[in-house]
């Protein structure tokens, strides 16, 4: 466990005012944070993709049980606290509304995995139900092929339950990490 702490400890900064790993990115101007394609204002503007996957894939590293930030480096002279308060309000939007995509994105799995499980069980009820009157070959396929629906039904249910949502989940337990961390300006040195 100390060796995951030291190794830490190097490749993150750890703010000593509330001992929180710090997540650097180094930027020439502020637009740098947001996607270039994006023509809207700051404020609701989406990340850039490539700062994005680097602020997820970070806070994914950095074990939970550790406070992060996000530190972005300006050049000497170049900062603005007007640009800062809005750039914050532009993450802040962007991570909301990817937090919101999330929520949707669990909700209908949620419901697609409840639907499964209705239909598995109802088509194994059916089959079972339909048990006594295997009198022929083709009435006996088609009670195996019931079973065999419902199965399939069942286990779309559980993949999508516990294969599907976990990575869903931990992107939004991510995203929700992000939304908590501080949002640090400085200059380079």
């Amino acid at each position: 466990m100390a060796l995951k702490t030291e190794l830490f400890d190097e490749i993150y900064a750890i703010d000593t005012t509330n001992n929180a790993y710090m997540i650097e990115v180094a930027l020439d101007h502020y637009t740098d944070i947001f996607s270039e394609w994006d023509p809207a204002p700051f404020k609701r503007r989406e990340l850039d993709p490539d700062l994005q996957l680097y602020l997820e894939s970070s806070a994914d590293e950095i074990p939970a049980k550790y406070a992060i930030e996000v530190c972005f480096t300006l050049p000497p002279g170049t900062r603005s606290e007007t640009l800062e308060k809005d750039v914050r309000a532009g993450l802040k939007n962007s991570v909301d509304f990817k937090l919101y995509l999330f929520k949707k994105e669990i909700r209908l799995i949620n419901t697609r995995t409840a639907r499964y499980i209705i239909a598995g069980l109802g088509t194994l009820l059916l089959a079972r139900l339909a048990e006594p009157f295997d009198i022929n070959i083709l009435t006996s396929v088609l009670t195996e092929g019931l079973f065999i629906g419902g199965w399939v039904f069942l286990w779309e249910a559980v993949s999508l339950f516990f294969f599907s949502n976990r990575d869903l989940y931990n992107r939004y337990r991510t995203y929700k990490r992000l939304r908590r961390s501080e949002v640090i300006f400085s200059e380079a040195a």
